[in-house]
């Protein structure tokens, strides 16, 4: 083939690969990052574009197949920093079948629905077009054999060859920062194979609790969206959580690693103990390899000791693959929205107080075996959408947010209250998962949730009356709570 044109054709297109890559937010400068990190670019768009045409044979084709690869992941990208405060991160890409199957939670309603069939039903006809019409540029066997090279080196790079930490562009704890300095198209693939090298390491772990404590049961509440708007100037009711504060072994603020969205990080945050450094790449989704996590994991260990471990969570237990990871960590029972087909709804989803009252009857059964109880519990009554006609008579998110968060509100007291009457010690543990998806809630200015840790039942003891100060925790600092207080000390952060 001429070598002319495609080598003009290469060099432009890198140059428009390098542009494009600088759209992603938060935008870094073109030729921005070290010297490594532009060689690192240039070597994905090299990889690319030999996939492309180790799949099709044609160079014209693969250049411009690379360059709207990427821009669709530059868009996509740019889409979740803005209702989610995070760019795209490798682990997003094992969330398209859920998104296939509750288009919804991802904002994906009939009409945006529609658009994305016609835009791919499009792409794949300009595909078999440009295919039909382009001459073929390497012959088949030179397109195997290309296709072969690839394979071996990503499959050496993933699965055999340590990936060194000096290669990888981009931080688990800080996604925003990654693509500020090293730009989307390195960050992706350098994470993930990150991500596959670390797999063969095992994740630290936490010695197991004594668990000495006289104790029915410890149940822990992760209240979807649940934060006290009121510090960012929004009137907010929560007469429950103020008036049960005087009597917290530990409240205040939880500094989440998440805003709108990934419920499962501080939710496997409290299970193991394992904060966000700790769990490096993994901790972008804990789910994909939940049996790293399983040697840190709280329930396994209480398990162990003979705890009835449960789970419970009102909705599709396929999402985030929890059918697959809470049995992984300890739980021998996963009670979803499948098991509750009678339960009532608030809005979308089953309500608080349905999922109150599934708690009461586990306690209520673990004490007539004569087990002690070990309860998780993940809320979904104020998950978004938020949008007219979910709750009568209030058509703005902000309404229909607050709404919702009244029954968290009641929930909490509700829980407090039965405990007291019904058991002798329970240790209750409830707290928000990340902030909402609001216009008025800006992640610049609030991404910090709420949390209240208390001790229930006959024999409790009864704190002062000021009650514990304010502290600022992270989701592990209150599995380290637990941990600790069952052993005898009284709980320290």
């Amino acid at each position: 083939m001429p070598v002319v044109p495609e080598l003009i054709g290469l060099a432009g297109g890198a140059v428009a690969w390098e542009a494009m890559d600088a759209l992603a937010r938060p935008r870094r400068g073109l030729l921005g990052g070290s010297r490594a990190a532009i060689a690192g670019r240039a070597f994905v768009f090299l990889l690319l574009l030999g996939a492309w045409l180790g799949l099709f044979g044609r160079f014209w084709f693969a250049l411009i197949a690379s360059l709207i690869t990427l821009a669709i992941l530059v868009l996509i990208s740019n889409a979740k920093q803005r209702s989610l405060y995070e760019p795209l991160v490798f682990s997003d890409f094992a969330f398209i079948p859920p998104m296939l199957r509750h288009p919804s939670l991802f904002y994906i309603e009939r009409r945006e629905g529609l658009a994305l069939i016609g835009v791919t039903v499009l792409l794949l006809a300009v595909i078999a077009a440009w295919v039909g019409l382009e001459p073929r540029s390497i012959p088949v066997p030179a397109q195997l054999a290309l296709l072969a090279a690839e394979a071996v080196v990503l499959g050496l790079s993933a699965f055999v060859l340590p990936w060194p930490q000096a290669l990888t562009f981009a931080d688990p704890v800080d996604p925003r920062g990654t693509i500020r300095r090293f730009g989307l198209a390195l960050s992706l693939p350098t994470a993930w194979l990150r991500w596959c090298s670390e797999g063969r390491r095992p994740l630290p772990g936490l010695p197991p609790p004594e668990a000495d404590a006289d104790v029915d049961a410890v149940i822990v509440v992760q209240s979807e969206s649940f934060v006290d708007l009121r510090r960012i100037g929004i009137a907010t009711d929560l007469p429950e959580f103020d008036r049960l504060r005087p009597r917290a072994l530990a409240q205040g603020l939880l500094e989440v690693p998440c805003f709108g969205a990934y419920t499962l990080r501080p939710e496997v945050s409290v299970i193991t103990g394992l904060g966000v450094e700790a769990q490096s790449f993994d901790g972008l989704h804990p789910y994909l390899r939940p049996r790293r996590f399983a040697p840190a994991s709280l329930a396994v260990a209480l398990r162990g000791r003979g705890w009835r471990t449960v789970f419970l969570h009102p909705y599709d237990e396929t999402f985030f693959r929890r059918r697959q990871a809470i049995p992984a960590l300890g739980f021998e029972r996963f009670i979803g929205q499948r098991d509750l087909p009678d339960a009532e709804r608030s809005g979308y989803y089953i309500s608080d107080a349905a999922v109150a009252g599934v708690i009461e009857d586990e306690l209520r059964q673990a004490r007539a075996d004569g087990v002690q109880l070990f309860l998780v519990c993940v809320t979904m009554e104020a998950h978004d959408p938020f949008r007219p006609g979910r709750v009568p008579g209030k058509d703005q998110p902000l309404q229909q947010y607050l709404h919702h968060i009244g029954h968290a509100d009641a929930m909490l007291a509700r829980l407090a209250a039965h405990f007291d009457a019904a058991a002798e010690r329970v240790l209750l543990a409830f707290y928000g998962d990340h902030a909402p998806v609001l216009k008025e809630v800006d992640p610049e200015r609030e991404r910090r949730t709420d949390f209240m840790i208390l001790d229930c039942g006959r024999a409790a003891p009864r704190p002062d009356e000021e009650g514990a100060a304010p502290v600022q925790w992270r989701p592990e600092q209150i599995n380290r709570f637990i941990r600790s207080w069952l052993g005898g000390s009284g709980g320290a952060g």
